[in-house]
């Protein structure tokens, strides 16, 4: 009687192990103001320029490079952390029908904050629009990304 008392609470046990490991985890939830890992939101001139989940981030030092999209269509940029955040670079490509950069020490304006791994980058940057490439124009850009 002990024995088959033993055999079921061993396969009682068994059981809840095996129900507690087939259970999903819960689904990410980033916190406000922040986005899911790989995530990148774009807003080029106040158009939404869309989420894009092709985002390459690697530190080298307090500079973190962050790019997103692909050679045609995405933007770029360096972030130094050393002290203060201060956005060294952002490059835009045919984003919201606006190609251009912001490069510190250069003109313009650009600033960037943190929410969890969160950058949140904006500013203005020297350009043109697409469809008229041959005159040059400003354009103002809100990038979150999370690394």
């Amino acid at each position: 009687m002990m024995t088959h008392w033993a055999l079921t609470a061993c396969a009682a046990a068994a059981a809840l192990t095996l129900a507690g490991c087939s259970s999903e985890p819960p689904e990410y939830q980033p916190s406000s103001g922040s986005l899911s890992a790989g995530t990148a939101q774009v807003t080029v001139n106040g158009h939404d320029a869309g989420t894009n989940t092709t985002v390459q981030c690697s530190q080298a030092g307090s500079m973190t490079t962050i790019n997103t999209g692909d050679d045609a269509s995405g933007i770029s940029a360096v972030v130094d952390s050393q002290e203060d955040l201060v956005v060294r670079q952002v490059g835009i490509r045919d984003l919201g029908g606006f190609t251009g950069s912001y490069n510190d020490g250069l003109g313009g304006e650009a600033s960037a904050t943190m929410t969890g791994r969160t950058f949140t980058i904006s500013g203005t940057a020297d350009g043109f629009d697409t469809d008229e490439p041959s005159f040059r124009s400003s354009g103002t850009f809100e990038i979150k990304v999370a690394c």
